[in-house]
């Protein structure tokens, strides 16, 4: 178990305060400061600098911190695996982005439980930067990311390669064969996901390899919802670009329309992305299992 001066510590860094670490823990702020007091006592040096109001953690802070969300993340990683030994049944946590979260990977979850009836899956869907912050801090076991992300610091496998096109209703779009180029897309009033989505990120770096300067008023809108998006642009608010596999059944029906891009088709990765410290043996499974299957 955790050493409740350390899970203060903790909660004083990830949550930035005394305060906000206190009414996380649920005990009192003294009560807090006492315990990071305790702690540089028994380490003897300061763990901590105070700017203004601030506490910013020194060298020492960040050693102990590392060490302690490690030490957390393993426990945590134990707590769960006895209770599997204890239940039979083995329980894995999941994080995605929203693209794969929401249109691809239930499909390939459906059919691995049904395949793995002891194994227990759950599922985090969150944007890139915060999806690998999960996984930093242990709390997902295997991460699905369509964004980019540190190849040196993570392990990782493909999973899929993802098309993003163009999309708009057939006002926006009466000719859906004609390319779009930058003069068009400058005038297409945008909808676009939030910064820090994979989906964003993507769309950017194509803009900047192909030199298409698209300026920040051409966007009217961000969206933290594919689904939302679509709707929007559904009702001709504007056009949007995300991956041809969120919008298959609205292109089927026809209610939204594709456009190819002239400097050439969006392409980028969908990877699996993991750490030394993930459990391996699960991970090559569930890789193996989905890349035995057709997409979708």
């Amino acid at each position: 178990m955790i050493d409740f001066r350390i899970k203060s510590f903790l909660a004083v860094v990830d949550q930035g305060s005394l305060l906000k670490a206190s009414e996380t823990l649920g005990i009192t702020q003294p009560a807090v400061s006492q315990h990071l007091k305790a702690l540089e006592e028994y380490y003897r040096m300061p763990l901590f600098e105070h700017v203004g109001r601030r506490l910013v953690l020194n060298d020492a802070g960040r050693l102990l911190y590392e060490a302690a969300s490690r030490s957390g993340m393993l426990y945590d990683r134990f707590r769960r695996e006895a209770g599997s030994m204890i239940s039979g049944r083995r329980e894995y946590r999941l994080g995605a982005t929203l693209t794969i979260g929401e249109f691809i990977l239930p499909s390939y979850l459906g059919r691995f439980r049904v395949s793995n009836p002891n194994l227990e899956l759950s599922i985090l869907i969150e944007n890139t930067v915060s999806i690998l912050d999960l996984l930093k801090r242990g709390e997902i076991d295997l991460a699905l990311i369509e964004g980019p992300f540190d190849r040196e610091q993570y392990r990782s496998r493909l999973f899929l390669t993802d098309e993003m096109i163009f999309i708009g209703n057939r006002d926006y779009i009466p000719d859906p064969s004609k390319p779009i180029g930058e003069g068009e897309l400058i005038s297409s009033r945008l909808i676009l996901r939030e910064q820090g989505s994979g989906t964003r990120y993507y769309w950017e770096e194509y803009c900047r390899t192909h030199g298409l300067h698209i300026p920040k008023s051409s966007v009217i809108m961000e969206v933290g919802s594919l689904s939302a998006i679509k709707s929007l642009v559904e009702a001709g608010i504007g056009t949007s670009v995300m991956s041809k596999r969120a919008v298959e059944k609205e292109l089927l029906l026809g209610s939204l329309v594709s456009r190819p891009l002239s400097a050439g088709p969006l392409l980028r990765e969908l990877c699996f992305v993991y750490t030394d410290d993930s459990p391996l043996e699960f991970i090559d499974t569930f890789i193996d299992f989905t890349h035995g299957f057709p997409e979708g």
